[in-house]
């Protein structure tokens, strides 16, 4: 059976997570092998193989082949094996053989969604944007710097002095961030953000909690009229998992251009092409950059376009041409609310665009820019939820407008979303085909019913 690894107290007070935490009974960090121990694990991987080799289910050996490895090693070099280091030593080995090594119980736990390692023996997690330390260590710093030479491997890129940070994916749940020792205090620093929906539906994301049904109906009736929707929030809110449900609701008959740094969003669709950007290479050459790719966009047919993140002027200049030029397209942007992801928006095009006036910024984003998702973390249940939807225009005053469609809030231990508006500016396009969605039929309050977590703690909140 599988051991799981033990959560150990955060360093910091109120950090600690009691749905991952069940007991103030912890044992102490574990510490790294023995010296002598390493240097045999070290021998006994040279000689299977793991860290030089692509993972081959078929080449793994058997615990008894194993077994007879170490005695070798360990006769090799004089040493007798009590034991327990024999069977530490087996636990090491039998861990090197899966996909992710000592790191594969928490990519295997569906509630952490990053896995977050400073060095060989500090190896960290997040659930629900709380950061808890576990008590998994690798045996080495040695070892460990060859487990991340190969997972760059796997992910297909590479990291060096010239280019210290890298990014790659790993199968299609799991993006790997790493920075090279020579930038950061120990490190190598390694993050592997970890997604949990191979496929997603909006009844995967209404079944999950993230808002009521017709909410959902709301927003999937605008991305069938065309219209472009801009997720935001934190980081780990769930935007990526957002667009990627509601990217299903795009007519089959259309055709879509994905455009990301590092791919992540895998569409079940007819017509879907994926592009991604590329940093420039240690000589500074061989650079493709986010306008590279929408504006090349522009002359390979596609009807939408989406655009996995807005970083930058380069990137929000682009992604918001190509939309006011009639591509509708889905997109997310860093921000904490619905406004302050319109004011980086218009930061970013200022930016870009110097000198022209903030009246004439603010027309380009209203031309482009149709709705706003802000989601984020339920302070008190720990949950990802849609908190706000805006709709955005026109200009008023050099000003832009927002009206607030649906808003989040705990109220009598029910999770819950006020309609705050009934009539949408977008009226005649998402009450029209086979799905529309007619505000006006709306309850004031929509609800998934009682939250456990809520009612057990027992008072309201409003985010």
């Amino acid at each position: 059976m599988q051991k799981l690894p033990k959560l150990l107290p955060a360093a910091q007070p109120g950090a600690t997570s009691t749905r991952a935490i069940a007991s103030v009974n912890f044992k102490p960090r574990r510490p790294g092998l023995s010296t002598t121990l390493v240097t045999i694990l070290h021998e006994v991987h040279r000689e299977i193989g793991f860290l030089s080799r692509e993972f081959d289910e078929e080449l793994i050996p058997t615990e008894e082949e194993v077994s007879a490895i170490i005695e070798r090693a360990s006769a090799r070099f004089g040493i007798e094996l009590s034991s327990a280091e024999r069977d530490e030593l087996l636990e090491h080995v039998e861990k090197d053989q899966r996909l992710f090594g000592i790191l594969q119980s928490l990519v295997d736990d569906p509630s952490i969604s990053d896995i977050i390692v400073t060095n060989y023996s500090k190896i960290s997690i997040q659930q629900s944007r709380k950061n808890l330390t576990t008590d998994l260590s690798f045996p080495s710093q040695e070892t460990y710097e060859a487990f991340v030479e190969k997972l760059l491997l796997r992910a297909g890129t590479t990291y060096s002095t010239k280019r210290p940070i890298s990014d790659g994916m790993i199968g299609s749940y799991a993006r790997v961030h790493i920075v090279h020792k020579s930038i950061c205090e120990s490190g190598p620093y390694l993050t592997i953000r970890l997604n949990r929906f191979s496929t997603v539906s909006i009844s995967d994301l209404v079944s999950a909690g993230l808002g009521p049904k017709p909410l959902f109906e709301y927003l999937q009736a605008l991305v069938r009229a065309g219209l472009t929707v801009l997720i935001v929030g934190e980081v780990g809110t769930g935007k990526t998992t957002l667009v990627r449900a509601l990217s299903s609701t795009i007519p089959t008959d259309e055709s879509i251009l994905v455009i990301e740094d590092t791919p992540e969003i895998k569409l079940e669709h007819p017509h879907v092409r994926y592009v991604s950007t590329r940093e420039a290479n240690s000589d500074g050459a061989g650079r493709v950059s986010p306008s590279e790719c929408i504006r090349g966009g522009m002359r390979m047919a596609m009807n939408r376009i989406i655009f996995g993140e807005i970083r930058d002027a380069e990137a929000a200049e682009a992604f918001v041409d190509v939309c006011a030029s009639g591509h509708p397209g889905l997109s997310t942007i860093h921000a904490r609310s619905a406004k302050e992801a319109m004011t980086r928006l218009e930061l970013f095009l200022g930016r870009a665009q110097r000198g022209v006036v903030r009246a004439v910024v603010n027309e380009q984003i209203v031309t482009a820019v149709h709705v706003v998702v802000f989601v984020s973390i339920c302070k008190m249940t720990g949950k990802r939820r849609i908190i706000n939807v805006q709709e955005i225009g026109p200009v008023s005053e050099g000003l832009v407008r927002h009206r607030d469609m649906f808003r989040y809030q705990v109220r009598n231990h029910l999770p819950t979303w006020n309609v705050q508006c009934k009539i949408s500016a977008h009226r005649d396009l998402i009450e029209e085909g086979r799905s529309p969605s007619v505000l006006s039929s709306l309850t004031e309050v929509l609800n998934l019913g009682i939250d456990k977590d809520i009612e057990m703690a027992g008072r309201s909140v409003e985010l």
